[in-house]
């Protein structure tokens, strides 16, 4: 009878111990889905004579986040707007074409949360983006280069999530975006990186 009491009780322990951790356990491997955007700031890199002449835009769009203890994946759906792009003309000294400078954007980032904070959790970020072009940019040539209509870059980052473990959250995020591939098909692309302010609500 001592045995079966002592089997029981320590079933008992066993069981509400499981029952305590089980939410922790499944909420970070249950999809969390959110709408994100925010300001990005574009520069290009070898330019030569072209210039983005506005070169603050905006990005919105959608994400799925799953995770384990400490590292999550975050895919996303975006558009982005970098700016306008100026390009001289054979027309005439100080005849600029202009054109909108816009993607599909389709990040993967790979997040490591360090420190084990109940409700503010800062973070790094870092992975791929595959850009899709759109608007003027799909339709747009550099000489005799025509302009890359999938270009790559790569994330880099940081910020914070605030939330419970279960429900709503919200994060705040600064990421720079290094393009890899480069506008045009020529070996000289012009190459447009970007810095993003990003916040974003999830449930």
């Amino acid at each position: 009878m001592t045995r079966l009491r002592s089997f029981l009780l320590a079933f008992a322990l066993l069981a509400t111990s499981a029952a305590l951790t089980a939410p922790t356990a499944s909420a970070q491997i249950i999809p969390q889905f959110g709408i994100a955007g925010g300001l990005n700031f574009g520069s290009l890199s070898d330019a030569g004579s072209l210039d983005i002449g506005s070169s603050t835009g905006y990005h919105i769009g959608l994400y799925a986040q799953v995770g384990v203890a400490s590292f999550a994946v975050r895919p996303g759906l975006f558009y982005q707007r970098v700016g306008e792009l100026e390009l001289p003309t054979t027309q005439g000294v100080g005849v600029l074409d202009e054109f909108s400078v816009s993607y599909v954007l389709v990040p993967i980032d790979l997040i490591y949360k360090p420190l084990p904070t109940p409700l503010i959790k800062p973070y790094l970020l870092a992975g791929p983006e595959f850009r899709i072009a759109s608007g003027d940019l799909a339709d747009a040539a550099f000489g005799d280069d025509g302009a890359r209509s999938f270009t790559t870059a790569i994330n880099i980052g940081i910020g914070a999530q605030f939330g419970a473990v279960i429900g709503p959250k919200v994060f705040g995020e600064l990421r720079y975006a290094f393009d890899l591939s480069g506008v045009s098909e020529g070996d000289d692309s012009v190459k447009v990186n970007v810095v993003m302010l990003r916040v974003g609500l999830g449930i």
